[in-house]
């Protein structure tokens, strides 16, 4: 092979990354139960149930946590608009996320994304032009009423991205702003309706040994 295809060829393949795209959210929750700090059925109890109880909460905007091995997950993110003026484009992320039941929190994370949806993805090769990385936290707390509790999801995505020639008119800030505000607006919904349905999964799980025995079988299947 010529030298110089061999060189456009390895030189092609390098990621170079120019926009970077740096999110932070906290989404916070408070419940009310009289059981929030009972033995056995407290929400320190519920938090430190099983992982694959995840998959048992419902999520907002068309997202779905599928379980696929021990502390494993896929996690399908509701569709991402990005009005890029002239281009719109539509992505579906996909990720493979990774949750680990601590002492005192749940961490969720990921730098596994592959993105679907739209044409462009592969005549652009979007899949080959960024990097992600993931970070949720949740964490539960008391108040000073016994009957009410805390949950909170500390966020942070960060992604890395070779901006493709197609959108290279747009000057990088504009482009930064676009992804990040359309993303953030997902990931908020995301977050907040997440905590939502926790919240009143706990709810019901600490108050219905009923609902308590059935969540408890399908965790053993």
């Amino acid at each position: 092979m010529p030298f110089l295809q061999l060189a456009v060829l390895v030189s092609s393949a390098v990621f170079t990354p120019d926009a970077r795209i740096r999110l932070s959210r906290v989404a916070v929750q408070v419940l009310e139960s009289q059981h929030c700090r009972t033995a056995g059925i407290g929400l320190e109890d519920y938090m430190r149930l099983p992982t694959e109880q995840y998959c048992a909460i419902p999520l907002p905007l068309q997202a779905k946590l599928s379980r696929i091995g021990t502390e494993e997950f896929d996690l399908r993110v509701p569709p991402l608009h990005f009005e890029v003026p002239g281009v719109p484009i539509t992505v579906e992320p996909n990720m493979r996320a990774h949750v680990d039941a601590r002492e005192s929190c749940v961490r969720i994370s990921s730098s596994m994304c592959t993105l679907v949806g739209s044409p462009l993805i592969e005549a652009l090769r979007l899949n080959e032009r960024f990097k992600f990385c993931f970070l949720t936290v949740l964490t539960w707390q008391f108040s000073a009423l016994p009957a009410r509790g805390q949950l909170t999801a500390d966020t942070h995505v960060k992604v890395d991205i070779e901006t493709p020639q197609m959108f290279k008119f747009l000057p990088l800030p504009v482009l930064e702003a676009i992804v990040t505000g359309a993303t953030g607006l997902v990931l908020e919904s995301l977050l907040n309706a997440f905590l939502r349905n926790l919240a009143t999964d706990y709810t019901r799980w600490a108050a219905d040994p009923a609902y308590r025995a059935k969540r408890s079988q399908q965790l053993e299947l």
